[in-house]
């Protein structure tokens, strides 16, 4: 890892939909991109140990960079059963 590299912790499997990786996700409103777009623009995703067997990190790229791939964000589908 480089000096300075902002990471995010995320969820990540392949072949899942958002909503199903969502389900453990607290928050109302939820940012969706993909491992290849995250590695288009010079980041990686990687598998890491985290409160569920889909946890993730998200490195290499600047808090812009991301906020770009996540924008704009959706309702958690986890909320819209409610």
């Amino acid at each position: 890892m480089r000096p300075n590299d902002e990471r995010l912790y995320t969820k990540s499997l392949e072949l899942m939909k958002a909503g199903e990786l969502a389900q453990t996700i607290p928050h109302r409103q939820i940012g969706i991109t993909t491992v290849s777009e995250v590695r288009k623009a010079g980041g990686d995703v990687v598998r890491t140990a985290g409160r569920s067997p889909y946890h993730a990190t998200l490195t290499g790229l600047t808090p812009e960079q991301v906020s770009k791939l996540l924008t704009p964000t959706v309702l958690n589908p986890r909320r819209e059963r409610k």
